[in-house]
């Protein structure tokens, strides 16, 4: 972690002065490779809605030759008519025949920037790809992820090989003068509420020059999938072998890596961190709810829905990933330990479903309801608790009274500070998100999280428009480090103690 490489000074810009600088009117062409539900509900109307203001057009779309009918649905509701490039499953390398069609898009559209929102196993095809072609990237997270992470120590080593080596071609591609973006969609980094405790973070470290000592994360989706689908579901997979970190659980590391960073000192950042994990794996849930469980709430309509026995189902989930996940992370400096970190990650918890059969929107329409806390301690300086819990699943419309606890767009801010030797700081204070200045271009109508969203698009086309610096880049490729480095460790962890080979994982914070 390099000091000059701190969110701190863009922490406080908001939307708006990032939607008001002068654009220089040059149309970006936007390729969105995968047009599945999360780019469905988000990347595609928010493309539509600044599609003019900021000079950008969804000028060609990539999907799978099986989500022909889909995808054509979506365009027609939103009368798009982008060039549509249909490709077959593939892993590994782009093959070439599709890199050939892609190249003809490409050239045809004049496109200059990327969106990839496809299965995160081949989030590094297209990268390669992207990086190739020296095209803006802007990428769904995980950054990366492999096939069995949970159980293979080289396939949880390979997350962090991938971001080393792409960022060492991206930087090459820089130093040969293309000047171009990699935004990861990390949309916390631009959420009101989130900058405005970066902000608390760093004015305490510069008043005492205490970084963060303690971090404490918790995010739970709410998010019930029964036994048969977790069998069967391709969408926000555990059946590929990686499960909740590679999911969500990316957004919560990366909170953990700006609440670190908000708070580094000069001389003070720690250059290691040791690392243990634990997984809850499929088997595991079928112990905590079993077959009599399901027939006893939903009845004997239960075996209609999954047919298979326990036994039988455990034997199908072999290899596959996480449901839960837990972890401790000792930050140290020159051997000493400087700060711990405690992550809990959860898909199973409260949940608004009470249905046997799964919605069509596997996103957000099965009942998810999410939970989300963090404690930030610097020393005795100050505690920054954040909590944030709906209790309502359906969140397409929202009104001034969800900014209430259970509220879709809850969030609050309770910070504690020690007072001074003057007595003029206030011992405690709490924030509602929508009394935050940095919220005032929000609709209040809609989820925060979602509009959010739309300022790392916003960016990738103000910087291919080149109205923003790199430097002002609040989630480009050389920021994630920290939080590609912890979810490595947090499946080698994993796979280490499962193998008999420790339970521990050391790991060096590389100064980037």
């Amino acid at each position: 972690m390099n000091t000059d490489n701190c969110i701190e000074p863009i922490a406080g810009r908001t939307r708006h002065s990032v939607r008001s600088r002068p654009s220089s009117q040059r149309t970006v062409n936007v390729l969105l490779v995968g047009l599945g539900p999360h780019a469905r509900r988000t990347y595609v109307p928010h493309l539509v809605k600044h599609a003019r203001p900021h000079h950008a057009r969804l000028a060609a779309v990539v999907e799978l030759e099986g989500c022909r009918r889909q995808t054509e649905a979506t365009l027609q509701i939103h009368a798009l008519a982008p060039e549509l490039l249909y490709v077959d499953p593939f892993e590994g390398t782009v093959p070439t025949a599709v890199r050939e069609q892609l190249d003809g898009v490409i050239e045809r559209n004049r496109i200059n920037a990327v969106i990839i929102s496809t299965e995160p196993l081949v989030h590094k095809a297209y990268l390669d790809y992207a990086l190739d072609r020296g095209l803006n990237v802007l990428i769904d997270k995980p950054f990366t992820t492999r096939r069995g992470v949970a159980h293979d120590v080289d396939q949880a080593r390979g997350i962090w090989e991938d971001y080393a080596e792409t960022l060492k071609r991206y930087r090459g591609l820089q130093s040969s003068g293309r000047q171009t973006c990699l935004l990861v969609n990390s949309h916390r980094r631009y959420h009101p509420g989130f900058q405005k405790v970066f902000e608390l973070i760093a004015e305490v470290r510069n008043r005492t020059g205490c970084p963060v000592t303690s971090v404490s994360s918790e995010h739970c989706d709410g998010q019930w999938r029964l036994p048969a689908e977790i069998v069967s579901q391709n969408y926000h997979p555990y059946n590929q072998g990686y499960g909740k970190v590679s999911h969500s659980g990316y957004h919560l590391l990366d909170m953990v890596n700006c609440f670190i960073v908000a708070g580094q000192v000069a001389g003070k950042v720690p250059d290691t961190m040791s690392l243990t994990s634990s997984f809850v794996l499929p088997p595991g849930f079928l112990e905590q709810v079993s077959r009599e469980d399901y027939v006893r709430y939903f009845g004997e309509q239960y075996s209609q829905a999954c047919p298979a026995a326990d036994d039988e189902l455990r034997g199908q989930m072999e290899g596959f990933g996480e449901i839960d996940a837990s972890a401790l992370i000792e930050f140290r400096r020159r051997g000493d330990v400087v700060a711990n970190a405690i992550i809990r990650m959860q898909h199973n918890g409260f949940a608004r479903r009470t249905w046997l059969q799964p919605g069509q929107d596997l996103y957000k329409g099965n009942g998810r309801v999410r939970h989300e806390r963090h404690r930030i301690d610097n020393g005795p300086f100050q505690t920054v608790y954040i909590e944030s819990y709906q209790a309502n699943d359906k969140h397409d419309v929202s009104d001034r009274m969800d900014f209430e606890l259970g509220g879709n767009n809850h969030f609050d801010i309770c910070v504690f500070r020690n007072p001074g030797p003057d007595g003029m700081e206030k011992p405690m204070e709490i924030l509602r998100l929508g009394e935050l200045s940095g919220a005032a271009d929000f609709d209040t109508g809609l989820l925060y999280n979602e509009q959010v969203k739309e300022a790392c698009l916003i960016e990738l086309i103000e910087f291919a428009n080149g109205n923003l610096a790199a430097w002002q880049l609040r989630s480009n490729i050389e920021s994630h480090a920290l939080t590609v480095r912890m979810m490595s460790a947090i499946y080698e962890a994993h796979a280490r103690r499962a193998a008999g080979r420790g339970d521990w994982v050391n790991a060096e914070i590389e100064r980037i």
